[in-house]
Order: structure tokens, then C-alpha cells, then sequence
């Protein structure tokens, strides 16, 4: 079978299918691999690195408010962020069915209540229950009742029921109450514990259950120092017997075993705790409050009430006792209250309520680490996510408002991701987009709660471990749908634009807002939305910015976008003019909305820079648009108050560099070629400044343009050559390397070349090769087309060299050229693995170069020494030596 080859490959439909293909040679492979790698790898260096590339910037700085606000300044008719939590205390008692009477309070002297006064209700928790713990002018009484011995009394204050010590700090009897007033007092006057004395004998001497009498007990498991307030009052001495009888089975001095807490006793304390207040406004015993909140906690944990619904009834007889707390200014005791709150799983304005508590003490960032304590954070999330934004906006109002704040501390950032708030707030934008593309009635708080649950998502942005999850949890398809349908909302697109504009530096995420189908359609909209809001413009261009930077097609999608490259072009005006404006006010250039101005510029120019990498869209772009953005990037470049913002000169140098990549001197209508006059004279103060970033660029734009005479011809007549010149002798590689890529289109035009000699330009080029040519191949090939084309006319070669200048470079390229002595290569022996290396490619490029020049050299020796033989054997006069083809002139293309 005849087997055909076709590009070095075997066909294979000419092999029988039993027939294993033959085995490539050295040479496939090698050629192979350096088709393969000559791409991806030659882009990488600089010969083709000083061409065209992407332009990168900063992102935009946010500065962190010192005050952690809710709304902030500027923004109008929002909820407020600072309020009172007095009206809980009523809360509670309007949620009383007024038809249960089991729900109602007991009347003072335990009968039932009448039906007319049932729906009486109080506007002050201190009056639902203004009970006090003694009553010292108990009459009438057939029992006894006498204090425990102090012994007793010692060794029981040492038990803690619960986590905490009780004490009696707020006694009514410490109060600066006259003798009469505490004798009028009935003994457990609270709602919940009104004392009927009678002479049933199955009652305690209290006119309660016994269990009552264990309560009292308890309550006197006091400190020292409250005891010793106690025992010196001698009216409560005196009155012991009245106060303490002996129950059966009790003997005299013995106290009854205290009894296990449980939720109805602890409230019953707290309630009394709160009836020790003087006034509404004085302080209770905050340790002993907190003690018995969370011993409250600890008893709704025994008693089940945590993981199962709690009856109605016993939910308000918990809230009404909570509410009496909620006005103090102890954060720790109102997060204990949240605590129990959560954790009664409360709805409606108790959620939001207890969202508003949290919210209060979250304010302040020298609260954070009290949200470290317990299982808060685990139950407030669990709040939020129980929550709807829909239905309880308030609650998620101040619900992510807190976690908003909270997460502004980077270890609670760690805590509250961990409890999955990063897929809850996606689910939370899902149900709002939805209800508002359903077109149906969003409450205005929903607009609020959604602004603060992308205010929170921001701070979450900042975790740069969880982009991933901004992927996989389709948040920001949900936050690109949100920008689209809420357009309006000033304060929502400036979140949702932050949250970008930190999370497109990552490039999943960048992918995933590209792949947004309508995502360039809503960034112009916005664009002309919200052309003079520095603030989110700056995000937003950085963002496209990010996007066009990576994806080739993106470049393409954004350039066909209707009006996109015109909205880009009033940005730029916009910030131009008010930069200006603000300069002609005499505003310095570092106040920061003038320097704001210049940031958005930058963004803005970058979208165009890494547009233009594209060659389809930077030629069509140099058509349509070419004239206005050359005559806008003029006026920065020879502007004096934008000449101090390097960033903002080193963005236009770029982007002209990116757009006259794409200039052809043959087309005389190309823009460049029409305009290229006005750019030199712009760039030319740049080829000579001290900013090497600034003279690298200014460069490339010379080396584009220098391809036209015009252009070559203006250099030759300015001191910008005399610049180039200096250049070849500094140390900064990259702006040699550059240079040098210059000098090879100058090198085109005799006048060039004269001027190159006078300046002892090959001395130079020469010097070069030996400091760094070895370690730069791309560099060296450079040297050597320029040292080509400079002699490319002469026929005898030492009307360009000296002498020493053709030795000298004769021994360079001879030791660059030896391929054994770099790469260990022989011709009887190739590593195939050196040869498919990059260096080994570009050295390659070199030697192409290299190898004609060395052969230009000692061809031309050998003729003259030919000659010089010729003339001694024959005494005749030298004859002139035949001219050498050297047809050829190299130019530098890639510029």
C-alpha cells in the first residue's frame, strides 16, 4: 500500500486498521512541539510583548466608615436607625387573645375578673406588675412565719441556682420609704402571685401552693452583703414571725431543700427583680438580671421548650417579663434577652423586634465580641432565614442591617459564613426578583431590606475564600437581575456595584458576569442612569474593565452593545471637563474628589485599552471612533493638571498604543496617519521624563508610528533621537529593549543612519550585546536588525564599522551562535527536550537574524582580504570589492 505523507503526519485512512501507526521521527516531534508552544510562549516575550497587551489598574478604594449607619447621609425616607424599644413592654400584653380568659392576668385579690374590666389593659408594664417581694404588715395571720437562722442562712448563699448568685440590691425596704407606706404593701402583690390569707390549712402560710413558698426560698439565697442589709433592718427582724411560719415535716431554724429551677420560677424572679426599680429610669441589678436570663435560657433548654412549639400563653408570660428589660443600656443583659427571644422562635413584630434589639447593640463595634457568647449568632440566623423580605421587611431591615455590621469584623465574617448566610441572602434577592418581575406589590420596606442585605453581601465579598460560592450559590446572576429591575434605587446599584467590583478580580467570577445575557445592556443603561455618580461609575468600569480584560469575546459582545462606546465617550467628557473645573477653581490635586474624577477616567479608558486587543474591534474602533478618542487622550497628555497623575498618563500612552498598533502608513485616510504630527508632539515630552513606565509606552507609540516617513522624518528633526540615543546607555532593560525596537525602523532612512553614527550608536548597540544580549535573545535579535538595516546600503562595510567595531561584533555573534557551548547540542547528539524549551525557540529567533549577519561580516572580510591578496600579486590598485546582496531590509513590524 502506498502510504502518503502529507505535512509530516501519516495519513491514516491509507493504514489498515490492524496496522499500529508508525512511530513519528525526532524531527515531527520537535516541529511539532515548537508550532505548538510558539504561540502561546512568543506572546510572553517582550519582541511581541511591546505590541499590544492588557491594561491593568487598581481597584477602586472604599474607604470604611468609622460610624457603623444604617442608611447612611444622603439617603431619604428610610427607616431610623436609632429608636425606642418601650413599646415591646405593651407588645406582649396586646397579644392576649381578649377572648381567652385563661390568657388574661388574675386580679389583685385572685377572684375571677370581671367581664367588663377584662379588656382593660395597661399601658405600663410597671403597672401590669408592680408587685413587691415583702410585705411587712401582714395582720391577721395564724401562722408564723420566722426568718431562717444566719447559719443556715450561710451555708445555703453559697448554692447558685442556675449560673448566678441572686441578690436583693433593689429591695423595696432599702428604698427611702416612710414606715406607713410599707405597711399598707400585700405580701406577693404581683399579677402572678397575689397572696389570700384564710385559714385553709392546704394552702401555705402565703395563701399559695407550696411551691410558692419554695420560690421565696430561693429567692433568699442572697450574698453577704445583702443579708447583712437584711438582718440590720430591725422591722424585718421584728417581723420574722410574720413573715416565715413553720410548715409540716419542717423543723425550727431548717430550711426546706431548695427546689429545682424551672421556668415559671425564674420568671416569677425576674419579675420581681423588675418591681425593685424606684423608678422606670433607675438601673436593677444587671449581674443578677443576666444570671436569672440565662438560668432562664438553661430552664426552657430542660424543659423542651426549644425544639417544640410553646404554647401561646406561656410565650406572652415569657415576652411580657422580657419587655420590663428591654430600655437598659447593659448590652450583654439585652443580648440575653435576644437570646431567649430567638429562641421562643417569635413572628411578626416580635421578630422584628427582637431584630431591632440586636441591631441596637450591634451599633457599636466594642460589642462584637459579645456576639462570640453562646449560640447567639446560630439563633439569630436562624431568625433571618425564617424571616421573608417580603413579609417581614422590617425584621430584615434590621435583621441584615446587624449582620451588615457584624460582618464588618473579619473573625464574625468567619463565624456568620459558616452558618451558611451566603445562601440565604441569594434565596432572600431570588424572592424579592421574583415577587417585582411578577409585578406584584413590594412593600417599600422590602426596597430598605433589600439595600441592607446587599450592604451586608458586600462585606461578605470581602472574603476572597468564598468567591467560589458567589459561583455555585448563583448569586450573581440573581445580583446582575437585581441591577436590572431595580435600576431606579440609587442605593442598591452603588451596593451591588462595591460587590462587583471587588469580586470580578477573581476570574470565575468575572467569567460568571459575562455569561449574563443581558449584563452589557444593563451596565450601559446605567452608564447614562448614572453618568455623574462618581461612586458607582468607578465601580462599574472597573468591572467591565476586569470583564474585556480576560475574554476575547466579551470584547466583541461589549463593542456591539448599542451606544456602548458613545456612553464610554460622555463618561469621559463628563470627568474631564469636571476635573478641569475643579483645577480652575484652584482645587488641589490631592482633594479627593478631584482625584475620584481622575479614578474614573482610568476605568474608563482601560474599557477601551483592553477592547482594542481585539484586531477586528481596535481597526473598526480607529474608523468609527478614532478621531474623538485621539483628540480626547490629546488633551490629558498635554494638559498640565492631569501631567501629575502618572496612573492617568500611563493609561492614555497605553491605549494609544493598543489603537496605533492597528496603523497602516499605506491607507493615507488612517487616522494615525492623519493625526500622527499632534501625537508626536504630545508624546515627545514623555520619551524624555523621569517616569520609565511613562518613556516605555511613549516608545511603543513611536515605535507603531515610526513605520511612516513622517514620523521618522520628525524625530530626525527633534531631540527626541538625541533621547533614543541616551537611552541605549542606561541599565533599565525593558526600556532598552524597547528602544532598540525604535531604532530598527529608524534605521529605514540614510538621514537616520548618519545621525546613528555620529552618535556612536553601534558602540553603543555593541555594549548592549555584551551586558545583556546573552541573557535576552529577544534582545539581541533586536540589536541585530538594527545593526542589519543600518549597514543594509554600505559596500564596504568600514564606511559604517570601524575596524574594532566589526571585530568585536564578529566575536559576539560567533559566541552567541554556538549552539554546542549554550544548549550542550551537538550534531551528533539532539536532547529534544532543550529543543522544544522557549529560550531554545527564541534563541532560535535569534540565530535567524544572527547567523545572516555574522555571514554579512566575514564575507565582507574575505573579499577584502581577496583583494588585498589580489593587489600584492599583481601591484596593481585595489579594485572595489563586489557588492554584497543585501537586498533585504528588515523592519520592525510587530511596532
Amino acid at each position: 500500500m502506498d502510504n502518503k505523507r502529507s505535512s509530516g503526519a501519516i495519513s491514516k485512512i491509507s493504514l489498515p486498521f490492524y496496522e499500529p501507526p508508525p512511530r513519528k521521527t525526532s524531527a515531527e516531534i520537535i516541529n511539532e512541539a515548537r508550532l505548538a508552544i510558539r504561540d502561546s510562549q512568543m506572546a510572553d516575550n517582550s519582541f511581541a510583548a511591546t505590541s499590544i497587551k492588557p491594561l491593568q489598574t487598581k481597584r477602586p478604594f472604599t474607604p470604611r466608615d468609622k460610624e457603623r449607619l444604617l442608611f447612611g447621609k444622603r439617603t431619604k425616607n428610610r427607616p431610623p436607625s436609632s429608636f425606642s424599644l418601650k413599646y415591646l413592654q405593651t407588645e406582649a400584653e396586646h397579644s392576649i387573645p381578649p377572648s381567652t380568659p385563661e390568657n388574661a392576668p388574675l386580679p389583685q385579690d385572685g377572684s375571677a375578673r370581671s367581664p367588663q374590666k377584662r379588656h382593660q389593659r395597661s399601658n405600663s408594664i410597671s403597672e401590669i406588675s408592680d408587685g413587691r417581694i415583702f410585705n411587712l404588715g401582714v395582720k391577721e395571720t395564724h401562722q408564723k412565719i420566722r426568718l431562717p437562722s444566719l447559719e443556715n442562712i450561710k451555708t445555703l448563699q453559697k448554692r447558685k441556682l442556675g449560673k448566678n448568685t441572686y441578690s436583693l440590691d433593689n429591695l423595696p425596704e432599702e428604698n427611702e420609704a416612710g414606715a406607713s407606706e410599707m405597711l399598707t404593701r400585700n405580701a406577693f402583690s404581683s399579677p402572678q402571685e397575689r397572696t389570700d390569707y384564710n385559714d385553709n390549712h392546704n394552702q401555705t402560710p402565703f395563701g399559695r401552693p407550696f411551691r410558692q413558698q419554695q420560690n421565696l426560698s430561693q429567692c433568699l439565697l442572697l450574698g453577704p452583703q445583702n443579708l447583712n442589709k437584711i438582718f440590720e433592718n430591725k422591722q424585718i427582724v421584728n417581723s420574722s414571725e410574720n413573715l416565715f411560719g413553720q410548715t409540716a415535716g419542717n423543723t425550727r431554724g431548717k430550711l426546706p431543700p431548695p427546689p429545682p429551677l424551672t421556668v415559671t420560677t425564674v420568671i416569677d424572679s425576674l419579675n420581681k427583680e423588675s418591681a425593685h426599680q424606684p423608678t422606670p429610669d433607675s438601673n436593677v441589678n444587671e449581674p443578677v438580671v443576666i444570671g436569672l436570663l440565662n438560668s432562664l435560657y438553661d430552664c426552657m433548654e430542660t424543659e423542651g421548650m426549644l425544639n417544640s412549639k410553646v404554647s401561646s400563653k406561656m410565650k406572652i408570660h415569657i415576652l411580657k417579663c422580657l419587655y420590663k428589660y428591654v430600655e437598659s443600656k447593659n448590652e450583654e443583659l439585652l443580648l440575653a434577652i435576644a437570646r431567649i427571644i430567638l429562641a421562643l422562635r417569635v413572628t411578626g413584630n416580635n421578630l422584628s423586634g427582637v431584630c431591632k434589639l440586636i441591631f441596637k447593640v450591634s451599633k457599636n463595634d466594642r460589642n462584637d465580641q459579645l456576639f462570640f457568647n453562646k449560640n447567639l449568632l446560630e439563633l439569630f440566623v436562624d431568625a433571618i432565614g425564617r424571616s421573608s423580605p417580603l413579609d417581614d421587611a422590617e425584621a430584615c431591615v434590621y435583621g441584615y442591617g446587624s449582620i451588615k455590621f457584624l460582618t464588618m469584623n473579619s473573625k464574625l465574617l468567619q463565624k456568620i459564613l459558616s452558618l451558611g448566610i451566603l445562601p440565604l441572602m441569594v434565596l432572600h434577592i431570588k424572592l424579592v426578583n421574583n415577587a417585582k418581575l411578577e409585578k406584584l406589590q413590594i412593600p417599600e420596606q422590602t426596597n430598605h431590606a433589600l439595600f441592607q442585605l446587599t450592604g451586608a453581601l458586600r462585606n461578605v465579598a470581602s472574603d476572597e475564600d468564598i468567591y467560589e460560592n458567589f459561583v455555585t450559590s448563583q448569586a450573581i446572576p440573581e445580583l446582575c437581575l437585581t441591577m436590572d429591575i431595580f435600576t431606579t434605587d440609587l442605593d442598591i446599584i452603588s451596593n451591588i456595584s462595591r460587590i462587583f467590583s471587588t469580586i470580578s478580580t477573581n476570574e470565575g467570577c468575572c467569567d460568571a458576569i459575562a455569561s449574563y445575557k443581558d449584563i452589557y445592556r444593563i451596565f450601559v443603561r446605567l452608564f447614562d442612569k448614572y453618568p455623574g455618580n462618581e461612586e458607582i461609575i468607578v465601580r462599574l468600569t472597573y468591572t467591565m474593565g476586569n470583564i474585556v480584560a480576560n475574554l476575547d469575546n466579551t470584547r466583541v459582545k461589549f463593542y456591539n452593545e448599542s451606544n456602548s462606546i458613545s456612553s464610554l465617550l460622555n463618561l469621559w467628557r463628563i470627568y474631564l471637563e469636571r476635573t478641569l473645573q475643579y483645577c480652575s477653581m484652584g482645587v488641589e490635586s490631592e482633594n479627593t474628589e478631584n482625584t475620584n474624577s481622575e479614578d474614573v477616567m482610568i476605568k474608563i479608558i482601560r474599557i477601551i485599552a483592553n477592547m482594542a486587543i481585539n484586531p477586528d474591534i481596535g481597526k473598526t474602533m480607529n474608523e468609527a471612533y478614532g478621531s474623538q478618542l485621539i483628540d480626547e487622550f490629546l488633551k490629558v497628555l498635554i494638559s498640565n493638571p492631569f501631567k501629575k497623575n502618572n496612573e492617568l498618563v500611563l493609561s492614555v500612552l497605553s491605549t494609544m498604543n493598543n489603537l496605533s498598533f492597528y496603523y497602516s502608513p499605506d491607507l493615507d485616510e488612517d487616522i494615525f496617519h492623519i493625526k500622527q504630527i499632534d501625537i508626536m508632539e504630545a508624546i515627545s515630552e514623555y520619551i524624555a521624563c523621569d517616569n520609565k513606565e511613562n518613556v516605555i509606552e511613549a516608545m511603543r507609540i513611536l515605535g507603531n508610528l515610526s513605520r511612516s516617513k513622517i514620523t521618522r522624518d520628525y524625530v530626525a528633526d527633534s531631540d527626541s533621537f538625541n533621547s533614543l540615543i541616551e537611552i541605549l546607555s542606561g541599565e533599565e532593560i525593558n526600556l532598552i529593549k524597547t528602544t532598540v525596537g525604535v531604532f530598527v525602523n529608524l534605521m529605514s532612512d540614510t538621514k537616520n543612519r548618519k545621525l546613528f553614527q555620529e552618535q556612536n550608536g553601534v558602540e553603543k548597540l555593541i555594549g548592549v550585546l555584551n551586558q545583556y544580549g546573552q541573557y535576552d535573545w529577544t534582545l539581541s535579535m533586536l540589536v541585530c536588525q538594527v545593526i542589519w538595516n543600518y549597514s543594509i546600503d554600505s559596500v564596504n562595510l568600514y564606511d559604517a564599522f570601524s575596524d574594532n567595531e566589526v571585530q568585536q561584533m564578529i566575536a559576539i555573534l560567533v559566541d552567541f551562535l554556538d549552539e554546542e557551548k549554550i544548549f550542550g547540542i551537538s550534531d551528533s547528539q539532539e536532547n529534544i527536550d532543550v529543543l522544544v524549551t522557549h529560550e531554545y525557540i527564541v534563541w532560535e529567533e535569534f540565530a535567524n537574524v544572527g547567523t545572516n549577519l555574522l555571514e554579512k561580516f566575514e564575507q565582507f572580510l574575505d573579499k577584502l582580504d581577496m583583494e588585498r591578496a589580489r593587489l600584492e600579486k599583481h601591484l596593481s590598485f585595489a579594485k572595489t570589492p563586489t557588492k554584497v546582496d543585501s537586498s533585504t531590509n528588515i523592519s520592525f513590524a510587530a511596532w
